[in-house]
């Protein structure tokens, strides 16, 4: 049985939270781990059931991991930890994979898409973006918490988005073609496109075209123009909109909202901060408008307090919850 479906009557355990048991998971038998980070590991476990219930599963199929992180030397498990992307990403987590941690060939691709950080080609930690430079030509830039992974095509270079959001620019390179779990889109040479995965609002994938044009495999529908975007989830296409003036703020370190409700700028904000960040829900529908620093989650989470009849609780700097005054 998958570890990751619903167990008798436990129910399915989130995505989110088991991203979260693994990176506690990681931390915590990476043998770096502080009194600190263990005592906030044990209260986000008591926190909620469902964060007991995904550590358990992973428990279940984490000694091998716990064996492998406590074999790596120190200095080996800080690189991991801080997931940052470079060539011999793959050769430094050989060691884990090989001994255990998806030994099994049947392992699906909801795990490979689960550990994006042991897979992934290119991966950014929480907080951070990165610029990417492609042979063909191509430019990236990612967002935080973002994965994905060159392939190689019979109609040139591919590439799959797991999670979070890129901005691409293609320039007078050759077409590209980008893949996420719920579209394929072809982007045309002079083009420039957002695509984000799963991000807070938008379960699916999300594509918006800033110049030239991108279009969808297999959809009854002509190439995205300038200035459209489309949601698309489990290969059900939405109605074309106009793509938001601050579509691209984030690549400036900011988050600009028009009437936005709360709960979704604290969910866009806890991307951008190592621990847990979470919004009740008695506030979370209430509208905000304004321009906050993506690069400064907690000084943005000040303002709201100083601008809503709000407060934030934070314990021991991990666990941070967003509460009506």
């Amino acid at each position: 049985m998958n570890a990751f479906q619903p167990v008798d009557d436990q129910g399915a355990v989130d995505q989110r939270v088991l991203d979260q048991a693994l990176e506690w998971l990681v931390l915590l038998q990476s043998g770096i781990s502080n009194p600190e980070q263990q005592a906030a590991c044990l209260a986000w476990r008591r926190a909620d059931p469902q964060h007991e219930l995904a550590w358990q599963r992973l428990a279940g199929i984490g000694q091998n991991l716990r064996d492998s992180t406590r074999s790596l030397p120190a200095d080996r498990a800080r690189q991991l930890l801080q997931a940052r992307s470079h060539p011999g990403r793959r050769t430094l987590l050989k060691g884990i994979v090989g001994l255990g941690v998806v030994a099994a060939s049947s392992w699906s691709v909801r795990e490979r898409w689960l550990l994006p950080q042991l897979f992934s080609d290119y991966h950014t930690a929480t907080g951070e973006r990165r610029q990417l430079q492609l042979a063909t030509g191509a430019s990236l830039q990612l967002d935080t918490r973002t994965s994905l992974d060159q392939q190689a095509s019979p109609q040139g270079l591919q590439l799959r988005l797991n999670s979070g959001r890129l901005l691409l620019t293609l320039g007078n390179a050759a077409p590209l073609r980008i893949v996420t779990a719920d579209a394929r889109i072809l982007l045309a040479p002079q083009s420039q496109l957002i695509i984000s995965v799963g991000l807070p609002g938008n379960h699916g994938t999300r594509v918006q075209v800033l110049a030239g044009s991108g279009s969808l495999s297999s959809a009854e529908r002509p190439a995205l123009s300038p200035g459209q975007q489309v949601d698309i989830r489990q290969q059900r296409i939405g109605a074309l909109a106009a793509v938001p003036a601050s579509a691209s703020a984030w690549t400036q370190g900011l988050l600009i909202a028009e009437r936005q409700p709360l709960g979704e700028v604290i969910a866009e904000l806890d991307r951008y901060r190592p621990g847990l960040l979470r919004c009740a829900s008695e506030v979370a529908g209430w509208r905000v408008s304004g321009s906050f620093s993506l690069d400064q989650p907690d000084a943005s989470l000040d303002l709201l307090a100083r601008t809503l009849p709000i407060r934030v609780r934070r314990v021991m700097g991990y666990w941070t919850s967003v509460e009506a005054a």
